[in-house]
């Protein structure tokens, strides 16, 4: 059978979630070829209906006996729901796709963007780690100027989109757009919260994660790179800035070129979050060079962090795994 025209059975584990509605456009948009899908979700979601292509799926509680006949699973779950359910599978034939941070440091597991890594991904392989939504794009754009040069060092600011939070937390920012406040709540709409996760050695979970995937990644274990994340009131889509600085002097029309020549990154000189929001490009924007360190240039990145961030690329992952399954 034709690669292109081979179908594979499907689950979708958090398939009512922010991320997992996610999937399911992304799903139907690219036309992925499935024979059975397989819904499931929370205890508050059972029964509910959801049309994927040109049928109703019904969504289901979990339950290992549906894996007999699962060939790839997207987990858009906790962590601790990750961690669980894919254990409950190991003997499964089933290949794990997770978006969660159960397993993306584990040294045994890939931590894919498949534009840059799909080669970690070797047969036999049951669980596929999802990066965080920051890595995603910063990865994607480093990758590809490492093309001209050995990155030596990278500082990045994130300022990320409410919808990386959650639905809950979604939920809050839309509730106090209403004028809505309710006493406990974190206050997030029109306020900057300048950390995102629990703090270790000064610095939050979120910046850890970005710090630790990227050089997982790029495989560079000795990449010196720095971030600071923080929550923005911007309903989707993350945006960074990016300081990279190069082994050497490179010219900025060198970056310009291999920016303009590649496929899903777009050059331009300015671009905002909502005009982002439902693309499934990386948008590279303000790029210049450092006035006073000729091997430094200086950029924004800005994606939608539920596509590019989460859906997108763990169906970018599935896409070529049909080959091998």
């Amino acid at each position: 059978m034709n690669s292109q025209n081979k179908k594979v059975n499907l689950a979708l584990v958090g398939a009512t979630g922010l991320v997992g509605i996610e999937f399911i456009k992304i799903l139907n948009e690219r036309d992925f070829p499935f024979n059975k899908l397989f819904l499931f979700a929370s205890e508050k979601n059972f029964g509910k209906k959801i049309k994927v292509k040109d049928s109703v799926y019904t969504v289901n509680r979990f339950d290992e006996k549906y894996f007999d006949d699962i060939d790839i699973a997207f987990f858009a779950t906790s962590t601790k729901d990750s961690l669980e359910m894919i254990k409950m599978i190991k003997n499964k034939k089933t290949v794990s796709i997770d978006n969660s941070s159960a397993f993306r440091m584990k040294e045994n597991i890939p931590l894919v963007v498949p534009e840059v890594n799909f080669h970690k991904i070797k047969k036999g392989t049951k669980i596929i780690a999802n990066p965080n939504c920051s890595t995603i794009q910063l990865v994607t754009v480093l990758y590809l100027l490492e093309r001209i040069d050995k990155i030596n060092s990278v500082v990045v600011s994130t300022y990320q989109a409410i919808s990386g939070g959650g639905k809950e937390l979604m939920n809050i920012f839309l509730k106090q757009q209403k004028g809505i406040y309710t006493e406990n709540e974190p206050v997030v709409f029109n306020n900057l919260i300048q950390f995102i996760g629990k703090f270790k050695n000064g610095f939050c979970e979120e910046e850890h994660k970005i710090i630790n995937e990227t050089k997982k990644i790029l495989e560079n274990k000795k990449l010196k790179i720095t971030a600071t994340t923080i929550r923005v009131p911007v309903l989707n889509s993350h945006t960074q800035s990016v300081m990279a600085e190069f082994k050497k002097n490179v010219g900025i029309d060198k970056v310009k070129k291999i920016i303009n020549k590649s496929s899903g990154i777009v050059l331009t000189d300015t671009i905002d979050p909502i005009s982002v929001s439902g693309t499934n490009l990386v948008f590279v924007s303000r790029l210049r060079k450092d006035p006073f360190f000729k091997n430094r240039i200086h950029f924004i990145i800005t994606a939608d962090n539920l596509r590019i961030g989460a859906a997108l690329n763990g169906i970018k992952i599935a896409e070529r795994l049909r080959d091998e399954i």
